[in-house]
């Protein structure tokens, strides 16, 4: 009886490390995981603590049925942007628009246009343009 109880504590043994170790490395990955994330939530918010856009002009052309919405915007946080990444939203739908920069880059402190075009409807509408990180900037104008 002394030889199957030895057996059986060693079973026990082996199997207790067997699952030290998973644990541990489950654990191990877990945390990298959350040091990742958080490194990247901390990356995020201070990209958009940095960000700021303001709507300079809006230029309505065609004041027939449908008319396209030229509107000057000008970078001024200290992030530099994807000016094709942008959201643009006319009365609540969200736009396609069009930009003539070549460079897609947008350097704080530079004024560029978008375009959207095909709009219709008469009276004061509302514009929102979004970048890439959240930030926004509102405005009105009246066709």
């Amino acid at each position: 009886m002394g030889f199957e109880l030895s057996v059986v504590a060693i079973i026990f043994f082996i199997s207790a490390v067997l699952m030290g170790t998973y644990s541990y490395t489950m654990m191990s990955t877990s945390n990298d995981l959350m040091d990742d994330a958080s490194a990247e939530q901390y990356r995020m918010q201070f990209s958009k603590l940095q960000t700021d856009i303001a709507i300079v002009d809006y230029i309505p052309d065609g004041f027939g049925g449908t008319y396209n919405l030229t509107v000057s915007l000008t970078n001024t946080g200290s992030e530099s942007l994807r000016f094709d990444r942008l959201n643009v939203i006319v009365d609540g739908s969200l736009e396609s628009y069009t930009y003539d920069d070549v460079a897609a880059t947008w350097t704080p402190s530079e004024t560029r246009n978008l375009t959207v075009a095909g709009l219709s409807g008469s009276g004061i509408h509302r514009v929102k343009v979004v970048t890439e990180n959240g930030v926004s900037a509102y405005g009105s104008y009246m066709v």
